[in-house]
């Protein structure tokens, strides 16, 4: 990845964090992490990653891994979103990260 294009990524997440940026970092790094990924997957047409460990998560843009904060390490505990559905059971994460819903006896 080009350093242009790490400070455009980087310029489009300070756009969002604005004047609010405590705020808008803490609402996106304690529950609401997959829907900024969401964002930064349409936007840059990257790829959702799940840190498990972390319950966290992030985006893959050109091999470099994004959330709310910014440009952040990869390591072993970052896996492929769809990759981690298929081999795992996601009902908790999907319904207190995803939805919302506090519904984790569904």
């Amino acid at each position: 990845m080009t350093l242009a294009k790490i400070h455009e990524i980087l310029n489009f997440i300070n756009a969002i964090k604005g004047s609010y940026s405590f705020e808008i970092e803490d609402t996106f790094l304690n529950g609401f992490c997959y829907w900024f990924a969401k964002i930064l997957e349409l936007r840059f047409n990257g790829v959702i990653y799940f840190n498990p460990k972390q319950i966290h998560f992030a985006t893959l843009i050109d091999e470099q891994l994004f959330d709310v904060t910014g440009l952040i390490n990869v390591d072993e505990n970052w896996y492929h979103w769809e990759d981690y559905m298929a081999t795992h059971d996601i009902e908790y994460i999907y319904h207190s990260c995803i939805l919302k819903d506090n519904n984790t006896n569904a």
